[in-house]
């Protein structure tokens, strides 16, 4: 009897201790969340997605395009946001009510981008993919030394044109003081 009991003690003690789908889940979610912020801390551009269908190739590819949009809203992100809060009193009843809406936008460029990490996770009806994703650091500094020569030759060029403008202005007054005293 005492067996049987300590049979059934450890049988409940090792069910209680398993963990669901949605544990699992979680835990990688936070696995792969960690991954992707020591990337970060050595200074990395990285995103994190995840991506679920029937399909393999359809949630690898959700994966790659939401860690995509993920490095593309580190990089630039424009929001947006609009919050209501009113209140009605019909009778003797008061209701409250609260809208928050959110907008993002985002539109980066990326190139070199490449998942370095992938893991899945196989339900019965179901493949779910978790990839990092990092953007490869010789060609964010490249990105980023061609957008700023861009910018350098954008001055030059409003620089060079204020200055013919300048110059029409000068040789528009100095025609027009000659045609004066003639």
């Amino acid at each position: 009897m005492k067996k049987l009991f300590a049979i059934l003690a450890t049988a409940a003690f090792l069910a209680g201790c398993a963990s669901t789908p949605q544990e699992k889940g979680a835990s990688m979610l936070v696995e792969m969340q960690k991954e992707k912020t020591a990337l970060i801390d050595k200074g990395v551009v990285a995103g994190f997605g995840i991506g679920e269908s029937q399909d393999e190739m359809t949630a690898y590819n959700k994966a790659d395009l939401a860690a995509r949009e993920d490095i593309a809203r580190e990089l630039e992100s424009k929001l947006g946001n609009l919050s209501r809060s009113y209140t009605e009193e019909v009778g003797s009843e008061l209701t409250k009510h609260y809208e928050e809406i959110t907008k993002n936008v985002v539109s980066q460029t990326l190139r070199g981008a490449t998942l370095i990490k992938v893991k899945t996770e196989a339900t019965e009806k179901t493949i779910k993919v978790y990839g990092i994703m990092a953007l490869d650091p010789k060609l964010v500094k490249e990105a980023f030394e061609a957008e700023m020569q861009a910018k350098q030759a954008d001055v030059a060029r409003m620089r060079a044109a204020k200055g013919y403008g300048d110059l029409n202005a000068e040789v528009a007054a100095y025609d027009q003081f000659k045609k004066e005293n003639q």
